[in-house]
């Protein structure tokens, strides 16, 4: 089967930007304060202290130390069940992923740092996000990690977890200023404000800061 074919494709990133990373671990500190009400006060206190720094924190892999393999599969298990009457999706979310679904010649994925399992467990919680093709990456530069995708060709072509298929330009959109660096100058991205809005004057011009996914729409329908 041929590789896909996009005029553009969009990078999203998970948390602060789609997922909302704050609400999910109040979700699952209430899980943890069922058994262990000492672990959820660490599970708190070192989100807040991962949150303060900018740096990002796997609660999964935080509750992974401190609990044997069978018990972290039920907190899971249980985690994944609840989420189901929770949303989890920072507003705006829902309708980017349905204005990207109905736009032709149009792909989108997720491309999130991280722990593998950790973040595979944020995407498993929420529905809407089950079916768009991810990739947990260890590079915190994703703007250079997107560049890294060109070819000789002059496309990029996608990793396979992202579906494989080629495109002729890339839209990022994340919550660091940081995550922009390298990004290639034919491509463009959107800058979701946020805690982490240091070095916001450093992201390069085809770079938009904006206050929210609603107005990243928005921004695509003028182009559009």
């Amino acid at each position: 089967m041929d590789a896909p074919v996009y005029n553009t494709f969009y990078v999203l990133d998970l948390d602060r930007t789609l997922f909302d990373t704050i609400k999910a671990t109040e979700l699952m500190r209430g899980i943890i304060a069922l058994h262990d009400t000492e672990l959820a006060a660490r599970l708190e206190q070192r989100f807040e202290e991962f949150s303060i720094s900018g740096e990002s924190f796997s609660m999964r892999d935080f509750i992974a130390e401190s609990v044997n393999d069978e018990e972290m599969v039920q907190i899971e298990t249980k985690y994944k069940q609840i989420a189901l009457d929770w949303n989890l999706l920072n507003p705006g979310a829902s309708e980017l992923v349905e204005y990207l679904r109905s736009q032709p010649d149009v792909g989108f994925g997720i491309l999130t740092y991280g722990s593998e399992l950790g973040q595979k467990m944020k995407i498993e919680a929420v529905p809407l996000l089950k079916d768009i093709p991810f990739l947990v990456t260890p590079e915190t530069y994703k703007g250079a990690q997107l560049a890294s995708w060109r070819q000789d060709d002059d496309l990029y072509h996608l990793p396979d977890e992202l579906g494989r298929g080629v495109t002729k330009q890339l839209v990022l959109v994340d919550d660091k200023p940081f995550s922009f660096k390298g990004l290639p100058i034919d491509c463009r991205g959107y800058l979701v404000k946020s805690v982490f809005d240091a070095g916001i004057e450093k992201i390069p011009s085809t770079v938009v800061a904006v206050d929210n996914l609603d107005a990243v729409i928005a921004a695509e329908k003028n182009i559009a």
